[in-house]
């Protein structure tokens, strides 16, 4: 309160130009704006009055001290500065002399620099680079004024200066290795007496600008001590009569505002005793009304909760209501799906069953017709022979479906062949022998390539044809006799040497040789008789199987019959294996777990 008291004070000094204080007035608009806090009644005595009007009168004397050292003479001082180089006045034609900007030095010798020839005041960087090299001397003058006349922004600004050409060509013949060492040499001798002159005049200029600096820092001493020794003059009488001026005011106030204190207070004190005794009562009100809206809310809450209980109970039934509904109702799509895929199946073999039958009648009966009732001739009875051949292939196509493994499952192990083939730049001219169900040709013809195959189950060629793929009815090896040499360029097949006689094998490979091109690449795929599960129970549950082909007995092979760069490459492993590190654990998850198939690779140079 004290300090509004006399932030008030020196406000209507200010306003008024007069020292007297309306105490009372002050008073009663301090007592209004805080009437509304409770506490406490204060109470004042004279001595602390007194020592307000004290701080009432240091207030007074700090004013007046501020207010002198706003006078003029005060600015003046302030005001005058010492300039030690001439100011710089941009040009408006843009041409300038070297002396002219030579004339200043450092600092003001870069900035003007900078708005002379770029027209801008100098960033941070480049003013901070230019004024280390010039204290460095690694630079001087000539060099900074060249640096920013032939940068990029120099030349674009187009401000010219005259008679920088030659001693900037000069600046630079000096940087020449060895050379530039000698001629700044030689023109260091012939330039001595400018040098010394310009050094003369340097002293010159020092010793002047001394004196400036001298008559200067003289000046301001003479300017500072007159005008302190008239402040000091001024303040004393002000400070002497603010000091009765204050004190003949402060004595009659401080005894009215001792009166005017004392009557507010006691009205104060029974205004706050009414306003606690309001404050309680509605306190006890506000504090019963409360107790009732949380026994509401406990009531309620338990309410809630008990419905909420009863509402998650019936969802849980209703939700093990809904899974059970909706595990049997999989189980039946399942069931409905596998016997749906179990009668296609056997509807798709019973059609090509009696396909093959039709054939094989109409053949029989077109030979009995064209002969009866001649005997059969031996051609004729090899060609119902032959027919022989073909009474198990629905049969094996449908063994190839139930153990080969889904289409989609066998189009995804070939994908690994592929990049090898677009490694070697091999998109044309490739067979596959026996191939099967045709995985390995679609998954060559969605790729872009072109290839065809051969094979001799006319169940597995009716299902190649009808997906568009090129196929052959014809042995293996007869086709290939049929194909003239260096005439193919990969030649693959896929589990197919494992059907084969070593003799019939090796007249295979033979063929292979002769039908490739140099460059081309041979792929067979093979179950691995590494893997245990694999050479005593997989590989036999096909019983056109002959028997299991080691890797390095078939690596041999392709070597020995020509080709080269063969290598072994393993393939299928399973995933779920013993868990551990040790050896034997190891090795028996290779042994059991290991890769069950394996490709050998060749190419013929």
């Amino acid at each position: 309160m004290m300090a509004r008291i006399r932030e008030e004070a020196a406000e209507r000094k200010a306003q008024n130009g007069t020292s007297l204080i309306d105490a009372s007035a002050i008073m009663h608009e301090l007592l209004k704006s805080n009437g509304s806090s409770h506490g406490p009644t204060p109470t004042f005595t004279p001595t602390q009055v007194s020592l307000s009007a004290s701080s009432l009168a240091q207030e007074a004397s700090h004013q007046q001290i501020r207010a002198t050292l706003t006078q003029p003479s005060y600015q003046r001082i302030r005001a005058t500065e010492l300039s030690l180089q001439p100011d710089f006045e941009p040009l408006d034609n843009d041409h300038y002399q070297l002396n002219d900007l030579l004339r200043f030095h450092d600092r003001e010798f870069v900035r003007n620099a900078y708005r002379a020839i770029l027209k801008r005041e100098p960033d941070d960087d480049g003013y901070a680079g230019h004024i280390e090299n010039l204290h460095s001397g690694r630079f001087n003058k000539i060099d900074i004024l060249a640096s920013l006349r032939y940068s990029p922004e120099g030349k674009g600004r187009g401000v010219e200066v005259e008679g920088l050409t030659f001693p900037a060509f000069a600046r630079r013949l000096y940087r020449i290795p060895v050379v530039g060492y000698l001629i700044e040499i030689i023109a260091g001798v012939f330039r001595l007496p400018i040098l010394l002159r310009s050094h003369r005049q340097f002293e010159s200029y020092t010793v002047s600008q001394q004196e400036r600096l001298a008559d200067h820092i003289n000046l301001t001493s003479e300017r500072v001590a007159g005008t302190v020794s008239q402040a000091n003059s001024q303040w004393a009488d002000n400070l002497s009569e603010i000091n009765e001026r204050l004190t003949s005011d402060l004595a009659r106030v401080s005894t009215q505002l001792a009166e005017d204190f004392s009557k507010v207070f006691e009205e104060l004190s029974e205004a706050h005793k009414k306003v606690s005794a309001l404050h309680h009562q509605k306190i006890g009100g506000l504090f019963r009304e409360q107790q009732a809206i949380v026994e509401d809310q406990e009531r309620l809450r338990a309410d809630i909760q008990a419905y909420m209980s009863s509402e998650q109970e019936r969802s849980r039934q209703q939700a093990q209501l809904l899974e059970t509904y909706d595990e049997r109702l999989s189980q039946a799509g399942k069931q409905y799906e596998t016997l749906l895929k179990q009668v296609a199946e056997r509807l798709q073999q019973t059609r090509a069953e009696l396909v093959m039958l039709e054939r094989r009648s109409t053949l029989l009966l077109e030979e009995a017709r064209r002969r009866l009732p001649e005997p059969f001739a031996q051609e004729q009875l090899q060609t119902i022979a032959a027919e022989g051949s073909h009474v198990l292939d629905v049969l094996y196509a449908s063994f190839e479906d139930e153990f080969r493994g889904s289409r989609q499952d066998i189009k995804d192990r070939c994908q690994v062949y592929v990049p090898m083939l677009k490694g070697a730049g091999i998109t044309t001219g490739i067979l596959d022998l026996g191939c099967g169900r045709g995985e390995w040709l679609e998954v060559l013809k969605e790729e872009g390539f072109e290839a065809r195959g051969v094979e001799q189950n006319r169940a597995m060629i009716e299902n190649c044809r009808e997906r568009g793929l090129e196929i052959a009815s014809s042995d293996a090896i007869a086709y290939l006799e049929s194909l003239p040499e260096n005439s193919l360029r990969a030649i693959t097949g896929f589990h197919f040497i494992e059907h084969m006689p070593f003799e019939t094998l090796i007249r295979m490979l033979d063929e292979v040789v002769r039908t490739l091109k140099p460059g081309g690449m041979v792929i067979f795929e093979t179950p691995n008789p590494e893997n245990i599960m694999v050479s005593s129970y997989n590989f036999y549950l096909d019983p056109t199987h002959r028997n299991p082909l080691p890797g390095p007995m078939t690596r041999f092979l392709l070597e020995s019959r020509g080709l080269s760069r063969v290598e072994v490459m393993m393939l299928n492993s399973l995933d779920h294996k013993i868990a551990g590190d040790d050896e034997l654990t190891m090795r028996f998850n290779d042994l059991f777990f290991g890769p069950r198939d394996y490709a050998v690779i060749g190419r013929k140079i």
